[in-house]
């Protein structure tokens, strides 16, 4: 399968990215909110928000993990819950053997 450089050079550049994806990689296939992925990666929920889908200046959306289609938005009875996607589930098993592959080096 083939994944786009610009996504791994995305996740590689954002530590609270990755925390997010890794968070939402152990709870697959369930979604959760906004506030608990916060309260897991111990991050503000404005900065997970701006990593999620993008917020202001800060946060390009172009590179948030919705936008790059690793998560999935999913909404019910109002309330916004986010879970992976299959491609984003395919990326975290990249980057784990990944670093599996670098940490033989280091």
């Amino acid at each position: 399968m083939f994944i786009d450089p610009f996504i791994i050079r995305s996740i590689n550049r954002s530590e609270l990215r990755k925390r997010i994806l890794l968070y939402l990689n152990e709870i697959y296939p369930n979604a959760t909110y906004l506030a608990e992925i916060a309260r897991v990666v111990k991050s503000d929920p404005s900065n997970v928000k701006g990593a999620l889908v993008g917020l202001g200046n800060r946060y390009n959306g172009y590179s948030s993990l919705v936008s790059l289609g690793l998560v999935e938005i999913i909404e019910d009875s109002g309330f916004k819950y986010y879970r992976l996607s299959e491609y984003g589930k395919k990326v975290v098993e990249l980057l784990r053997s990944y670093h599996t592959y670098y940490n033989k080096f280091m």
